[in-house]
This record gives C-alpha cells, structure tokens and sequence, in this order.
C-alpha cells in the first residue's frame, strides 16, 4: 500500500487520495509525483497542503520518494511535487568552491542533505556565480558521474553501473533504436588564458574526446561544448569534461521507446520478483532472448534505466532506457537546450549485447 505524508501529517487521516504516479531519474534521483484529492473549496484547503511542504511517499514503511509540494490541489484537486535536486535551480553558487556552496543552500533551505567533501573535483572558474545546478552537473559530468538526491534525501554523485542487477523475461518486448542524440566526438571550447585586471580572457583552445570504434560502426557525430563562462581551464580539465560527457552520453544511437512490464515479468538476477513500488532508475537491466536494437539476435542485452514511471496499484512499472529519444510534444519541448544542457546529454551510457 502506497501513502502519502506532506508536512509530518499522512493525507489519508483527513481526505481520500487516488492516482498516486511518481517518478525517478538516474539523473535527479526522485523527479516528481502527482496525486489527486477528494474534490473541495479552495476555502477549506487544509494549511498542510502548502506550496514547499515536505512530501513523502511511503511502500509500506519504506519511503520511496521525497520532495516538495509545488500544486497544492485547491483548485483542480490534482497535487503535484518535485523531487530535492530541483532545490538546486533556485539557490546560487557564489564561492567557486562546489562543498562550500552546497553546504551553504543547506543552510538557506534545501532539502537535501549532503556529506562534506564527497564531490568530486569542481571544475575551477575564474568567475564564480551561477546556479548551483550549474556547479553540480558540471563537477558530476567531469567525473562522469550522475547528482542524484533519491529518497534517503542524500545528495550523491553516482557513477552508471557496469554489471546488470535487474533482468526481463524473453518475450516482453523490443526497444528499437532511433537516428539521433548521438556522439562519437566531443569537443569542448574553453578560456586557456587570462590577462589584464581584472583579468579578462584573451585565449581559447579546444579539446576533442573521441570513440572511433563508434565512428565507424554508427557514422562520426559531433557534439560542441562551450565552457568559456565557466572562466579558465587547463587543457586536463576541458578533457575530463569533453570525456565525461562522451562516458554519460555513450557513444550509440539512442532508443526509441520505453517499455512497461509487470512484476512477474521483471526480476533481479537471482529470481527474485522486484517489488515495482520501490524501484527506482539507475539499475543495469538484462532482456533476455531478444533483438538488440541493431536486428541481431542475441542471448541477452543490456541497458541501464534512464528513467522509472508508476502508478499505485496498476501493477506494472514503465522501464525507460538512457537515451530515449523523444517522441511526444511535452518531451520535445524538454529538449529545447538551456544554459548548460550540453553538460548533461541525453543518450545516456551504452548498451551492452551478448
């Protein structure tokens, strides 16, 4: 049984709830929930349900995800959050220092927690200020790792696994590939000097990650980062970056769909059925007896779980692999770049067939 608890109080002692859908990234960790509520007056709106309220979502007496309230339902009767890692689009970055500026949006608010020192290398700059988000994804993709804040609420930078943990039975489904959102090249633009005071840039030099084997297996395709605001860099940092985003992206052609699978269907590698409510993005996934994406029949594939979707009592989960392509309006409109959207790529890492 799925429940809901806002601000210390569990919904379900003063109004019906129905709908619960959440969901997870293996970037974000917790991304967002939704649930609808027994039909009210917006006048009768209960001071529990109040825009940044802690929500928590409970298996049992497992919590599974964490967030805050962002629609409060008095309206609609529709309720909406967002997992702790959006916290990070709304505080700044001013010390240049990742540890210190995570520490200090804890202490102005956020969320999370976070266990000093446990970043990696944040990638130096001559001019500090920014987003947090920023900072994080950039010290996160230099390390080719991903920033997470799962339902423990921790702040963590996750490498993607190499081995699976998870496996689908033969006969379920295929995931087809798509011509697109792929890189076998990453080429990073970046300050190599300063001078003058205060100083200023007054050089630029490039750096290229490169998987050739992809190359000319897929066909080369190039992909451009410009890290000249991020101040300067030394030519090994530009490439833990280009590199980085070349390891997260994975240099392949991305997936076409998703696919959705009961718990009879999805099991861990040693039988076990995977209790769908708990399940979370991030896992290496094992088809068995199926197509690989390329039309070769193999014993098995591997992909890594970009994304997971469920709904409360519909006993099935929806399994979307790194680098799904987008293919409806709401997720093309994602796609339009922001700021720093280059840092975080949308193919996710490889697949794997044997």
């Amino acid at each position: 049984m799925v429940r809901i608890r806002v601000g210390g109080r569990w919904l379900h002692t003063f109004t019906h709830i129905s709908g619960v859908k959440y969901r997870h990234g293996a970037d974000g960790g917790c991304l967002e929930a939704s649930w609808s509520i027994s039909q009210r007056q917006s006048a009768l709106a209960h001071p529990v349900l109040i825009r940044g309220a802690v929500v928590e979502i409970f298996h049992g007496v497992n919590r599974v995800w964490v967030g805050r309230l962002t629609e409060d339902g008095a309206a609609s009767s529709e309720c909406y959050a967002a997992g702790f890692i959006n916290d990070t689009h709304h505080l700044l970055a001013l010390s240049g220092n990742l540890n210190t500026d995570l520490n200090t949006a804890i202490a102005n608010g956020a969320g999370f927690t976070y266990v000093n020192a446990s970043a990696p290398p944040a990638q130096p700059t001559d001019t500090p200020g920014g987003y947090l988000h920023e900072a994080v994804t950039t010290a996160a993709t230099a390390d080719s790792k991903r920033a997470t804040v799962r339902a423990d609420g921790a702040l963590r930078f996750e490498a993607d696994p190499t081995t699976p943990t998870r496996y689908v039975v033969p006969g379920v489904g295929v995931i087809g590939r798509a011509d697109e959102d792929f890189m076998t090249h990453v080429t990073v633009l970046y300050v190599s000097s300063v001078s003058g005071t205060p100083p200023v840039p007054d050089a630029t030099d490039t750096v290229t990650a490169a998987d050739e084997d992809a190359a000319e297996l897929y066909g080369r395709s190039d992909y451009f980062i410009d890290l000249r605001e991020r101040g300067l860099h030394l030519p090994a940092e530009a490439m833990r970056v280009a590199q980085g985003v070349l390891d997260k992206g994975g240099a392949r052609l991305s997936f076409a769909n998703s696919i959705t699978v009961t718990a009879d269907q999805y099991r861990t590698i040693g039988g076990q059925r995977v209790s769908l409510a708990e399940e979370r993005a991030g896992h290496m996934v094992r088809f068995m007896g199926v197509q690989t994406p390329e039309r070769v029949a193999r014993a098995s594939f591997d992909v890594i779980v970009g994304a997971t979707d469920y709904e409360a009592g519909s006993g099935q989960i929806t399994l979307s692999p790194l680098g799904l392509a987008a293919r409806n309006l709401a997720d093309i409109i994602a796609t339009v770049p922001s700021r720093f959207t280059n840092l975080n790529p949308n193919p996710g890492a490889g697949a794997t067939a044997s």
